[in-house]
């Protein structure tokens, strides 16, 4: 959320200052030669005899929040009360001198209609009916890993296709030794299938495969990791 003083009095009332680490904000003139020159680039200066020709500097802590600061002796005012250091939330309101400020939210610039914009959008940016293959396991598919790194975990599958592998963003498998791509789980009809991705490095129940109809009890091994897959 990126946050503006919106100036509430003077000449001035209605601008919003856009807020920067260091904005140092003082009676005028801009060049001061009490303040060192590198804060003089950041000063704004008001016309206001009651500020002082560095009054405050926001500033931007390690807690990721805004503040409001006096430099010695200044004050500012939050209602009644005057304080040296304030936390800047939108909808606080303080002045420094006779000028007040509100903390506001920044605006976008372009303040059309976002019902407008997005109908524009989508005129120029169509989109296109497409295919999928998702599709819901008639019976979900339980792969219980029974041998290797994840000893004891177990992934439960309910719409597929799915895909296992080592340091896959779907079915992960985390021994190293594994390959990237292992094996596909798929269906036809109402029979669950896995689909070997990887050669001779995957087994089910001891054997080679390219395709299998999974039943109850099969045993997959891959790497160090042994897999009972069943359905439920």
């Amino acid at each position: 959320m990126r946050f503006e003083l919106e100036i509430l009095d003077g000449k001035n009332k209605g601008r919003r200052l856009m807020l920067r680490n260091g904005l140092m904000i003082g009676r005028g003139p801009k060049k001061d030669p009490t303040v060192a020159p590198e804060l003089q680039q950041q000063k704004i200066a008001f016309d206001d005899p009651e500020m002082a020709e560095a009054h405050v500097v926001i500033n931007y802590d390690s807690n990721k929040s805004w503040n409001i600061e006096c430099l010695a002796p200044n004050k500012i005012r939050l209602g009644f009360a005057e304080v040296e250091r304030a936390v800047l939330i939108v909808g606080l309101i303080f002045n420094i001198g006779q000028t007040g400020f509100k903390v506001v939210e920044h605006e976008a610039k372009n303040k059309g209609p976002w019902k407008e914009e997005l109908k524009a959008w989508l005129e120029k940016n169509p989109g296109y009916p497409s295919s999928t293959e998702i599709f819901f396991f008639s019976r979900p598919i339980r792969l219980s890993f029974i041998q290797g790194p994840q000893y004891e975990e177990a992934y439960t599958l309910s719409y597929g296709p799915r895909e296992l592998g080592y340091n896959c963003l779907d079915l992960d498998i985390k021994d190293p030794s594994s390959p990237p791509r292992v094996a596909k789980f798929f269906q036809i009809g109402a029979q669950v299938y896995i689909e070997n991705l990887c050669g001779a490095a995957a087994t089910i129940n001891g054997g080679a495969f390219e395709q299998h109809k999974i039943a109850q009890g099969d045993v997959l091994r891959i790497g160090s990791s042994t897999i009972e897959l069943s359905t439920l």
